[in-house]
Order: C-alpha cells, then sequence, then structure tokens
C-alpha cells in the first residue's frame, strides 16, 4: 500500500503547572489518493490511551488516563484525507499526565495509524483486517512553570 502520511504537534513555549496544557495535531496526506484514516489511538479521537512520549528534565511521564478496549470500528471513526488534506485537533495533556514544573518537557507522539484504507468501500475494516501505517512527524518542547 503506498500511503504517505506525516503528522505535526505544535506547542506553546511555555505553560503553568495546573492549568490546560493544550497541543495541536494534525496529520496530512501526502499521498496522491484519498485516504481513510482510522482515528483510534491518535488524537484526532482525544487522548484515549499511551499515545504520547512525555519526558520531563529527562524523566518519564507515565499516562495517567483510561486505557479503551476496542471491538472493530464504526465508518464515523475514520477520517477521509484528500490529496494534500489533514485531519487536526487540540489536546489537553494536564488531562492525562501530571506535569511538573520543569525546563523542558518533550512531547513526541508514538507516530502510528492503526488502519490507512484506500478504497471507500472498505471502510470500516474489522479490527483483524487492519494495515497499521508507521507516521512520521516532529517532536516539541516546552517549560512548564510554578502555578
Amino acid at each position: 500500500m503506498d500511503v504517505t502520511l506525516r503528522y505535526h504537534l505544535q506547542a506553546e513555549s511555555s505553560y503553568i503547572q495546573g492549568a490546560p496544557v493544550m497541543v495541536g495535531f494534525s496529520v496530512e496526506n501526502l499521498s496522491s489518493v484519498d485516504v481513510w484514516i482510522l482515528k483510534w489511538y491518535t488524537p484526532l479521537e482525544g487522548i484515549k490511551g499511551k499515545i504520547f512520549e512525555v519526558t520531563c528534565d529527562g524523566v518519564d511521564i507515565p499516562y495517567e488516563g483510561r486505557l479503551m478496549k476496542r471491538g472493530n470500528p464504526e465508518k464515523d471513526e475514520y477520517a477521509r484525507l484528500y490529496p494534500g488534506e489533514s485531519a487536526s485537533a487540540k489536546v489537553d495533556l494536564a488531562s492525562v499526565y501530571a506535569l511538573p514544573a520543569c525546563k523542558e518537557c518533550r512531547l513526541k507522539f508514538k507516530g502510528r495509524i492503526h488502519d490507512a484504507v484506500l478504497d471507500q468501500r472498505e471502510v470500516p475494516r474489522a479490527a483483524e483486517a487492519h494495515l497499521p501505517v508507521d507516521v512520521p512527524g516532529n517532536a516539541v518542547s516546552f517549560s512548564i512553570a510554578r502555578g
């Protein structure tokens, strides 16, 4: 399957401890064809699992949010991306990570789309038929000041 996707994270340079830490996420279709991507385990559905790597001053910060048990997806859990199109979302890291005051927090998306489909007739696909795609992208850094 010839699918080329890229993600991009955006963050402020600093946040206040105890306040929301809103970060932006987008995924762009760099392919020459339409692609339907499953939103599961991406910020496009919110934060519903260990989808980020978070380190603050070199210490791994554990995910404290809920974990989802999944069956088969519904059609509306896919996003259609035309060639060159992006889908984006904003999420609050502080809602699922206990972020300490620090000089540098580094955030990276784990970089995987759990199913990418090129033929709309195949949407939705049963979980055992999913074709995951690794997606490259950037990491962002920011500081967190005491509140």
